[in-house]
């Protein structure tokens, strides 16, 4: 095999390479040899076909097949002993190849580019903590208050007031006519919160116990029988206890009963709550903060077919969206355009999440950081409790389409990158108000949800055979 450089340009480079006919002579002749036992041709007996017959009868076949396997084996061998790591599927093209030819053939292929500078050491990120402020802490003390009120009963001549606790049993009509599910027993609503029907609460003000109060009400979107909704029913109730409200203090008793020591704790442990609410949101900024680190580490060149690729992919991604907002009948993606900026912001986009691709998975080999089958699996699973009473139907699609399931992985393995990173760095407590945390959040999220992640799966790789 003889391999020369015909050109090298950048991430580009061009070779040329000749196989020798007596080498694929005998890749033909070892072909010959699998085949045999399993030819069958009149008049011989399995496996006794002569081997000059077969290579006669099926010449174009095997000729075929030991070319597609030369060519696989041979661009490999050269890749490996260029040193080159593609990038993408190198493009191939033959310029020569026949019976008693030598097999010549060009290869384009670009490489990966070289990255050095990765000092993660000298990266400063900022780990957020949210600040809850006493107005916070206060309407969330009154929240738990007001769920852990005790009722007691009113006096039978007592009538009831907003914010009582009416206890009553019913039955519906609708133009003088029973439906199904019209009655109803044991109700419970506190006046004054309009949870049970729009307008019902506060007919219900100023009865009595053992009273039969009658309220009209339209019934709403949600009842559970559409031909009735909208219309106007009568519920025919009978009141059968009324409870007011004890006043809840706000003390160390009633966080005792909460099973905290004292109000000072109960308070820390729900400024802890609050800011662990926020949680998702600051991990978000956090990890958008150290992408942004990473990609100015180093310039480098990007090639040129995975940025097409990403300009593809984010295209399809912007005009999908586009077809959702779209007010007009077009369903076609194929008929939406996007503008010139839509256009700027795709290249953008592409640039960046190529560029972070290759230096996440620079530092994943560098650093042998490596996602399990076992933490896909796990991964699955978590997903999976999102689908109850589907997870057999979801198992037996990812085993017939083993490469959704390798799509698990792109995640997994950037999280496992970025935690490594975060061990190296070094690492500030900010704290921070709800609203600089929203501004922060809002400028780190300018893109389609889709595409704000790096692309840390396995590098596209497509067959460009000429």
């Amino acid at each position: 095999m003889k391999v020369s450089i015909i050109s090298s340009k950048g991430l580009e480079t061009n070779l040329n390479v000749v196989v020798d006919k007596g080498e694929i002579e005998k890749k033909i002749d070892n072909k010959l040899d699998e085949v045999k036992s399993e030819v069958q041709l009149k008049g011989f007996r399995p496996g006794k076909v002569p081997k000059e017959l077969i290579k006669k009868q099926f010449n174009q076949s095997l000729q075929g097949e030991v070319l597609e396997k030369l060519l696989q084996e041979t661009t490999l061998e050269v890749l490996k002993n260029k040193k080159i790591k593609p990038a993408s599927q190198p493009k191939i093209n033959i310029k020569s190849y026949g019976e008693n030819k030598n097999l010549e053939f060009e290869i384009l292929v670009e490489k990966v580019p070289e990255i050095k500078n990765l000092n993660l050491n000298n990266i400063k990120i900022n780990k957020y903590l949210v600040a809850s402020d006493k107005k916070d802490v206060d309407n969330r003390l009154k929240l738990l208050a007001e769920n852990s009120k005790k009722y007691n009963d009113k006096n039978k001549n007592e009538k009831a007031q907003n914010a009582d606790l009416v206890i009553f049993d019913y039955e519906a009509t609708v133009d003088n006519q029973t439906f199904e599910n019209n009655k109803g027993n044991d109700i419970q609503i506190i006046l004054g919160k309009d949870l049970f029907i729009k307008d019902f609460d506060k007919q219900l003000i100023g009865s009595k116990v053992k009273e039969t109060i009658n309220v009209s009400v339209n019934l709403p979107q949600n009842f559970p029988n559409k031909n009735l909704v909208g219309k106007k029913a009568i519920f025919k109730c009978l009141i059968k206890n009324i409870k007011y409200a004890e006043k809840q203090i706000i003390d160390d008793e009633f966080a005792k009963n909460l099973g905290v020591k004292n109000l000072n704790d109960l308070k820390e442990n729900i400024q802890k709550q609050i800011s662990n609410e926020f949680l998702n949101v600051t991990l978000q900024v956090e990890r958008k903060e150290i992408l942004d680190k990473l990609e100015k580490l180093e310039s480098f060149e990007i090639p040129k077919s995975l940025n097409k690729d990403e300009i593809g992919s984010i295209t399809h991604t912007f005009k999908v969206e586009k077809l959702k907002k779209n007010n007009d009948k077009e369903k076609n993606i194929e008929n939406i355009n996007l503008d010139e900026n839509e256009k700027k912001q795709v290249e953008i986009l592409a640039k960046r999440r190529v560029k972070l691709a290759l230096i996440l998975n620079k530092i994943g080999s560098d650093n042998n950081i490596i996602v399990e089958d076992a933490e896909v699996q796990s991964e699955l699973d978590t997903q999976l409790r999102n689908y109850p009473g589907q997870e057999k139907n979801i198992r037996e699609f990812y085993k017939k389409n083993p490469n959704e399931l390798l799509k698990l992985k792109g995640p997994l393995f950037e999280n496992k990158i970025i935690g490594f990173i975060k061990k190296k760095a070094k690492i500030s407590e900010k704290t921070i108000t709800k609203d600089e945390l929203k501004k922060l959040f809002d400028t780190s999220d300018q893109q389609p949800k889709k595409q704000t992640k790096a692309k840390t799966t396995t590098l596209k790789k497509k067959s460009r055979k000429k």
